[in-house]
């Protein structure tokens, strides 16, 4: 009788992926730690001269913040299983690096922390603990429904993002957020609310996490356009919809979870045959 077993990760591994991830966030959070208060402080507004106006940046970058550590936090329990945390600080990382660096104005100095980063997201998701074929295999029938919502976001957010890029294309040195890539940030913000709602459609392993993050970030970039008056906001009206958005794509892929199959099952492993 033949059997399957699942072979162990090697131990090298194991450790370089984690040292991957280190060096990640440190690349994310290092130079600035305080990003990560940013959710809230941006909503009491910043002293004159000392963000007035980036308010919104500043909320931006504090929830994307957020996701690269949840992301990270997710592998410490069976990270072969956590392949759509993988996309997220993976994916997300270098869209919004690759962006930041060829479109942003960035110091000297900084180029090669971007640069860094961008490669290392990558590694780190090459050295996963997952098969490479898993990273890529949904492990149950991908979501229509799920779909249909990240293309109903994805418009919007397209154009969301081509207006900020259009805004830092037509601005220069004189605007601080020229110099600081704001209007760039905002514009992968846009566009990684949609990318992350197609991994979670596709059903990755672990998709119900980049299925929470897409709604997070909907919903978070509704809210802070709300409760804080500064360029890059949403209107009302749209803060509402992103709002609403968030909350049904939440809604639905936790139904979705919940219903008989193999929803919850974890990634999808190379086996190899056995003999007794």
């Amino acid at each position: 009788m033949t059997e399957t077993t699942t072979p162990p990760i090697p131990r090298w591994r194991l450790i370089t992926f984690w040292v991957l991830l280190v060096v990640l966030l440190f690349l994310h959070l290092g130079e600035r730690p305080q990003q990560l208060s940013f959710i809230v402080t941006a909503f009491g507004g910043f002293p004159a001269g000392e963000g007035a106006t980036h308010e919104m940046h500043w909320f931006a970058q504090g929830v994307f913040a957020w996701s690269m550590v949840a992301a990270v936090a997710a592998q410490l329990r069976r990270p072969a299983a956590q392949v759509g945390a993988a996309w997220v600080y993976g994916a997300g990382t270098v869209l919004a690096f690759v962006m930041v660096l060829a479109l942003a104005d960035l110091p000297a100095e900084g180029i090669p922390i971007i640069a860094a980063a961008i490669v290392i997201a990558a590694l780190a998701f090459v050295a996963h603990p997952s098969s490479w074929r898993a990273k890529f295999t949904s492990v149950t029938t991908p979501s229509r429904t799920l779909f249909a919502l990240a293309a109903v976001a994805a418009v919007p957010s397209v154009v969301y993002a081509v207006g900020q890029l259009d805004i830092h294309l037509g601005s220069g040195p004189h605007d601080e957020h020229y110099a600081f890539g704001h209007w760039v940030v905002m514009a992968v913000y846009a566009l990684l609310v949609p990318l992350f709602g197609a991994v979670a459609a596709w059903k990755v392993s672990g998709w119900r996490f980049p299925l929470w993050v897409a709604g997070i970030m909907a919903a978070a970039l509704g809210v802070g356009s709300l409760g804080i008056t500064a360029v890059s906001q949403l209107t009302t009206t749209w803060s509402l919809l992103a709002i609403a958005w968030g909350a049904a794509f939440i809604a639905v892929g936790e139904l979705e979870a919940r219903q008989p199959g193999p929803h919850n099952q974890p990634a999808p492993t190379d086996r190899r045959p056995v003999s007794p």
